[in-house]
């Protein structure tokens, strides 16, 4: 049988009564084993030929996967058959049935309505925290085949679907093609041309010809993860080169990105050890998994894979460095591989404007007159915010304290450096993010009593748990700095006795007994706590929830966020006459307004959430 094309007509095609060959009915469409009508291929591998097809006696659609005869292993298709029908699991493709005849064989399975995560990586449709979703249900199922006495072989992105509309967090990913790498001559795939890209997500034991077992499977899966994480399969180079160095330790996974968690390179780094006895079992990848999930961010996008210096050569072995020929430096420096995501200059570009808002500010109002126009230096500081924001920052921080000091105010110096240290200090691996918080005191400046209570809703967007802490108790903090620099109040009244900035500024000891030391209380700096709790848990109250549900969880929410202001700050013993802060309504109000502004896009859930946001649906199966 061709199971590259379907046939047609009788006239075309001769056909016998044996069941298991492609026969047309009235319509055209051609029948195997006597039941599936193929409507649809799907897709050609090198296995085989993928067909959306119609059980006429179970009313169902199925996929048919047909592998050619020559392909197929004899004594081994109905073995492996065998042993993958055993397996029923979330994350498994079903395998309905099996046959094989002198034409090919034929599996049918599961029809899942998806994408694979080849595909969605490539469109930049997946979030890290997607990836570490996909991973922690692979571990899942793989764990399952495994118990089972069952190894895939061929663990690989092209063999994991995503579904369009998963029913629960075990089924945001399905493995398919259990055993097929073994029927049809799993030997070899290390020599054939037309598998290279299989040799690129096998362990040393497997490419080496060798008997593999279940640490095989793990190895490949934390590859893929490496892959989906990075952009950069440090095996595909050396495969395609057929120069591939059995036995040597691959790059950290955080060498290539270092913003993602420690227990996550640990755990993908172990994973990845050359001998199958030192990569742990797939349960320690997916309890390294699961310990991250709300660490890593939730930004779709695309990872530019820069080449890697692995891909061009394999620097080490073992732990021992070889040097490296002229010809053979990398082209690129693996610190160049970074996230490229949708989201990217978006989030430049709002640290950009924060950073020229608070430029313009400091320069018109706590350093009149400054030594340069205000907004051309805020110009400037948006400008190198959005292209460095790191040495921006810096430079910013050191030009403030260094006009303040040269103007005389030593006091407006330190409370301008203790201010702008603060996100830096917190945030160190997050440089876009240390001037946003400006947007708190922003808020308050504009005119409208209480409209900086919208802040924690705003830092409730930030993509994991401690960026929304952190930048909710920021954004408090430099509400607190801003307002004695102002000479007014700008969500909390000014304390008592705060002095007007011409009598603390020229002075270290002045600002430090007028302005810090007063701001450091438990009753001023308690509601920072407020805040950061409200942003962190914000996001899990309104997603995924139907509007009614998500309103009035929204106004509870910006309820209590406000209520608890005036207790926490009586509970601290607050100096006397400082009153608790004015237009608490109208800042639940703003806040609750921001919190209901849908974001976009919706992404890949850790739970159950229908994929709404595709264009189109498409369709895969294995």
């Amino acid at each position: 049988m061709d199971s590259g094309e379907p046939t047609t007509t009788r006239a075309t095609r001769a056909l016998t009564r044996r069941r298991s060959r492609a026969e047309p009915d009235a319509a055209g469409a051609p029948f195997v084993l006597d039941r599936y009508r193929l409507t649809r291929r799907l897709g050609t591998g090198a296995f085989g030929t993928v067909w959306m097809a119609r059980d006429e006696r179970l009313d169902r659609d199925v996929a048919v996967k047909i592998l050619a005869r020559e392909r197929i292993v004899g004594g081994r298709f109905e073995r492996e058959a065998r042993a993958a029908a055993r397996l029923s699991h979330p994350a498994i493709v079903t395998l309905y049935e099996a046959a094989v005849d002198d034409e090919g064989a034929y599996l049918v399975s599961e029809l899942v309505r998806g994408a694979t995560l080849d595909a969605l990586l490539a469109e930049g449709r997946l979030s890290d925290r997607d990836i570490v979703s996909v991973a922690i249900a692979l571990c899942d199922a793989l764990e399952h085949a495994h118990g089972q006495g069952v190894v895939h072989r061929d663990v690989k992105p092209s063999n994991i679907l995503v579904p369009d509309a998963p029913a629960s967090a075990a089924q945001v990913a399905k493995l398919t093609d259990f055993g097929v790498a073994r029927v049809v001559g799993g030997d070899s795939l290390t020599i054939t041309g037309d598998v290279i890209g299989t040799l690129a997500y096998m362990a040393p034991e497997q490419a080496e010809g060798l008997e593999t077992g279940p640490a095989a499977d793990l190895y490949s899966l934390a590859l893929v993860v490496y892959e989906a994480l990075t952009g950069v399969n440090p095996l595909a180079a050396a495969a395609t080169q057929r120069s591939r160095r059995l036995g040597a330790h691959l790059p950290p996974l955080r060498r290539q990105r270092r913003d993602l968690p420690r227990a996550l390179g640990l755990g993908i780094d172990l994973a990845l050890r050359p001998r199958p006895r030192e990569r742990g079992t797939v349960g320690e990848l997916r309890d390294a998994l699961r310990a991250v999930t709300d660490e890593v961010g939730d930004e779709p996008g695309v990872v530019a894979g820069a080449v890697s210096p692995w891909t061009t050569f394999l620097g080490r072995a073992d732990g021992a460095e070889e040097a490296l020929g002229e010809d053979e430096a990398p082209a690129v420096d693996a610190e160049a591989i970074r996230r490229q995501s949708t989201g990217s200059w978006p989030r430049r570009a709002a640290a950009g404007a924060a950073a020229a808002a608070l430029t313009a500010w400091l320069l018109g109002t706590a350093l009149a007159p400054a030594p340069v126009a205000p907004a051309a230096a805020a110009l400037l500081a948006g400008a190198a915010v959005l292209v460095l924001p790191r040495i921006a920052w810096g430079a910013i921080l050191i030009s403030v304290c260094a006009t303040a000091l040269i103007q005389g105010h030593p006091g407006m110096a330190v409370v301008l450096l203790i201010g702008l240290l603060v996100p830096a200090v917190l945030l160190p691996a997050r440089p876009t993010l240390w001037p946003v918080a400006a947007a708190a005191p922003a808020l308050g400046l504009i005119g409208l009593a209480g409209l900086a209570g919208a802040w924690p809703a705003l830092a409730g967007r930030a993509a994991t748990v401690w960026r929304r802490a952190i930048l909710a108790a920021v954004g408090w903090t430099w509400l607190l700095l801003a307002a004695p620099i102002a000479g007014r109040g700008l969500y909390l009244p000014l304390l008592p006795g705060t002095p007007p900035p011409a009598q603390w500024t020229g002075s270290m000891t002045d600002a430090a007994g007028a302005v810090l030391g007063p701001l450091a209380s438990p009753a001023v700096l308690g509601p920072a706590a407020v805040w950061a709790a409200g942003a962190v848990v914000l996001p899990w109250l309104v997603r995924d929830r139907r509007p009614a549900a998500a309103v009035g969880l929204t106004v509870l929410w910006s309820a209590v966020v406000a209520g608890l202001i005036a207790p926490v700050m009586a509970a601290g013993h607050p100096p006397a006459g400082l009153a608790g802060p004015p237009g608490l309504v109208i800042g639940a109000v703003a806040a609750g307004l921001v919190a209901l502004v849908p974001s976009a896009p919706l992404r890949l859930p850790a739970a159950s959430t229908a994929r709404r946001d595709r264009s189109g649906r498409r369709v895969e199966a294995g």
